[in-house]
């Protein structure tokens, strides 16, 4: 059936992963993302007709907001994948990745893959991993590939030999990709390869594949275990290029014989954009295993909506950019907050142990390394005992400068313990930088410090040589 022969794929496995045995991935990933934010880029859309491109930002402003971001996180790494980057825009033309958008195109580029090569390079120089957003489990009739994977077998049928339906998006029909027929034709390995060969997947080291769903294929007798084990074998063969595949959720299948959800791709997967967990999935898997954002919605039982923040979750700031280049004053605020109250915290959390959670009627509590404590329902975070979060603000050290990030939502006197916060002395003096460019010397008054501040304000904090 292989008509696409790799030598290489033979020796490529679909068991499972047995991550409880060590807690750290199968392999180590190409990137930390648990330090890493980590987000989408909405560049475009089909028309409703199909028959041209709904853009809503260029490869152009797409570096332009890339250079925000920078600048209002003062330069935190980040992975950036872009959705809509082909054809006519997102969930257009799967399973074909042949051809980039031509409505995203510089006027000064003679291709529109000229234009994304482009903005792969220039993001470096914004600490910014620019990548892509693609689907392997949609077909649309439309396709270039439509009629190969048609004739070929290579979707999923019916016991009665028609074809199984996925969602409507875009107002077209999308048909269901069979993992276990793909794989085992050579198309899925002809797929990635032939897109590594157009863009620098390999360098970038990582992709995100949307909706990495598993269907049985009654049609062609295989079922539901048989495409989880075609979908670890595309994971560990993109992870043979070098490559990470981060994906939309985490994918808790059902087994009907132990009648439980089971994660199929802890240790494969290092990031799920909506993650869902229980507690005692969070104490038993560190971040570094996998980490996540707050799930939409629940795909496991328990109270996942609600328990991601006690634990840190990323934020997801997609929406935000929706609007061609830059972020007007609200939405700005909203970036803002959100990356200090949220990916600050995700980031801080993630670096530290996971020891304990203790629930009562008034609250959850979750007990960290380093003297770290977060409670649930007043979504607070303190160390040592005196508060570094709660929702007036926060004051959380930030690795990747070397620094400590204050924020506050309401302004006025703010006032920290940094003492106790980052085990400095209490005579420490430090520089205050605010996003403007101004820069204050402020010591520390007993451990702490007290300045005034107009609401919604972030300030970076260095503590001065000694």
């Amino acid at each position: 059936m292989n008509d696409y022969p790799n030598l290489q794929t033979a020796l490529v496995s679909g068991a499972p992963y047995d991550w409880r045995a060590s807690c750290r991935p199968e392999r180590p990933y190409r990137h930390d993302y648990s330090q890493t934010l980590t987000l989408k880029l909405f560049l475009a859309q089909p028309s409703p007709d199909h028959t041209s491109s709904d853009v809503f930002m260029t490869f152009s402003q797409a570096l332009e907001n890339i250079r925000l971001m920078d600048q209002l996180t003062w330069g935190v790494p980040k992975i950036v994948y872009l959705v809509g980057w082909q054809y006519l825009g997102h969930d257009s033309q799967y399973p074909a990745w042949h051809q980039v958008n031509d409505a995203l195109k510089r006027p000064c580029d003679d291709t529109a893959l000229d234009s994304l090569l482009w903005l792969m390079r220039e993001a470096r120089h914004y600490h910014t991993v620019v990548s892509v957003h693609i689907n392997m489990f949609d077909a649309y009739p439309n396709s270039p590939l439509w009629q190969t994977y048609l004739d070929k077998g290579l979707l999923v049928t019916e016991a009665d030999g028609t074809l199984q339906k996925a969602g409507i998006w875009n107002g077209m029909q999308a048909y269901c990709v069979s993992y276990p027929r793909e794989w085992d034709s050579g198309f899925a390995q002809k797929r990635i390869d032939e897109i590594c060969s157009l863009l620098p997947l390999q360098e970038a080291g990582t992709v995100h594949l949307d909706a990495f769903n598993c269907r049985e294929d009654p049609g062609h007798g295989l079922t539901l275990a048989d495409s989880q084990a075609a979908r670890r074998k595309i994971v560990r063969y993109w992870r043979d290029l070098g490559i990470d595949v981060t994906s939309e959720y985490l994918y808790s299948d059902w087994d009907l014989e132990a009648d439980v959800q089971v994660d199929q791709l802890v240790g494969l997967q290092p990031m799920a954009y909506q993650l869902s967990q229980t507690l005692e999935d969070y104490l038993d898997r560190p971040a570094s295993l996998l980490c996540g954002g707050c799930p939409h919605k629940r795909n496991k039982f328990g109270d996942t909506r609600e328990i991601a923040p006690l634990f840190g979750a990323a934020m997801l700031p997609e929406t935000l950019f929706r609007g061609g280049a830059g972020l007007p004053p609200p939405l700005r605020e909203e970036f803002i907050r959100d990356f200090c109250q949220k990916q600050l915290r995700f980031f801080y959390l993630n670096s530290l142990e996971r020891l304990e959670v203790s629930v009562t009627k008034a609250e959850v509590t979750a007990r960290f390394s380093s003297g770290v404590t977060t409670r649930l329902h007043q979504g607070t975070m303190y160390r040592n005992g005196v508060c570094m979060q709660d929702a007036s603000g926060c004051c959380i050290p930030a690795v990747w400068c070397g620094a400590t990030i204050l924020y506050t939502e309401v302004g006025g006197l703010v006032k920290y313990n940094l003492s106790q916060i980052l085990d400095c002395p209490s005579n420490t003096t430090f520089r205050v930088e605010f996003l403007d460019g101004r820069e204050m010397i402020l010591p520390l008054d007993q451990g702490h410090l007290q300045l005034n501040l107009p609401p919604k304000t972030m300030i970076r904090l260095l503590a001065c040589p000694s």
